[in-house]
């Protein structure tokens, strides 16, 4: 499979069992102190989230980098250097008594690993930690403040021919699909329709196509090795426009090439 890409602009609420498993999660106290508890933990290490939430994903990420540099930085603190010597004695191996504090350490010590949260709050939930889903709508709710889960209207899909081994684009429609879902979208969909192959743009007629076919057809009659004058390699351009320029007067020997390379790219022979 090439790509598999979900629509991730403005879409409407879908009321489905995971929207409402979702509004009873940020409902519950342990949710919401767990939460606060998060927050919390981002403050005191030198990393808090701003006030209000995050209004573009940029700001996000640079939140998220300066968060990670900043765990960097307090893993080769002195005061974490010093805890793991005093807890390991800086052995290559360490048993499992050792490990565990060491890891009870770190939870208290450096920033949290809200991935790690995630998976508390989905296991109290009894939610699949791997579920993609539940995943977007922790981090959307903690960094964007949004309250709904995302659910896509559709999904687009690359998928390979097994027969032509050529990429085929596909729409996939759920149960609760549209009809103003797809034409809401379209100028989306057609971004992906652009990487097809056969992709011709605007459908419109070719208006020129009697005089560009003509000239075309001349232009491969004169290139044929077997018809050659021997009077030398006279360019063809200009014999091709000796022959057609009475019939149609606008015609120039500059633009020769250029009819012949267009006709020859949309008859699918170049």
């Amino acid at each position: 499979m090439k790509k598999t890409r979900k629509q991730t602009t403005s879409r409407r609420c879908i009321y489905d069992q995971n929207y409402y498993k979702a509004q009873a999660m940020i409902r519950s106290p342990w949710f919401t102190e767990k939460i606060c508890w998060l927050k919390k933990r981002f403050e005191e290490v030198g990393c808090p989230l701003p006030t209000e939430p995050f209004g573009k994903y940029y700001m996000y990420l640079d939140w998220n980098k300066k968060y990670w540099d900043r765990y960097g930085e307090m893993e080769l603190s002195p005061e974490f250097l010093e805890a793991k010597t005093r807890i390991t004695g800086n052995k290559e191996t360490m048993n499992v008594e050792e490990f565990n504090a060491l890891e009870e350490f770190r939870k208290t010590f450096l920033p949290p690993v809200y991935g790690n949260v995630f998976d508390e709050i989905l296991e109290y939930f009894n939610i699949d930690r791997d579920d993609k889903g539940f995943r977007n709508f922790l981090e959307f709710y903690i960094f964007f403040g949004e309250k709904e889960y995302h659910v896509s209207p559709f999904m687009i899909s690359w998928i390979r021919n097994s027969i032509t081994d050529k990429f085929e684009l596909f729409i996939q429609i759920y149960g609760h699909t549209k009809k103003t879902d797809i034409m809401k979208h379209w100028d989306w969909i057609s971004h992906e329709q652009k990487d097809l192959k056969n992709f011709i743009g605007k459908n419109k007629a070719w208006k020129t196509f009697d005089r560009d076919i003509e000239i075309y057809n001349c232009y491969k009659e004169l290139k044929n090795p077997q018809k050659k004058r021997s009077a030398g390699f006279r360019a063809i351009d200009g014999l091709v426009y000796t022959k057609l320029a009475k019939k149609y007067p606008k015609l120039t020997i500059s633009g020769i090439r250029t009819i012949v390379s267009r006709t020859q790219k949309r008859l699918g022979e170049i």
